[in-house]
């Protein structure tokens, strides 16, 4: 039994903002840069607050 081809290669692009939408969805909750992050930390935890 013979399978069936296509050879119609276009997919279906949604609009940008809900591509845009789907991604952030996707990596929400998610540490995208995580040795930024903890240099980040280490740097902020050295500062002193000082009221002017």
């Amino acid at each position: 039994m013979k399978t069936k081809v296509t050879k119609s290669k276009e997919s279906v692009k949604p609009p940008e903002p809900e591509l845009l939408s789907l991604v952030a969805s996707k990596l929400r909750d998610r540490v995208l840069f995580p040795k930024k992050v903890e240099d980040a930390k280490k740097y902020l935890q050295k500062v002193k607050i000082t009221n002017s």
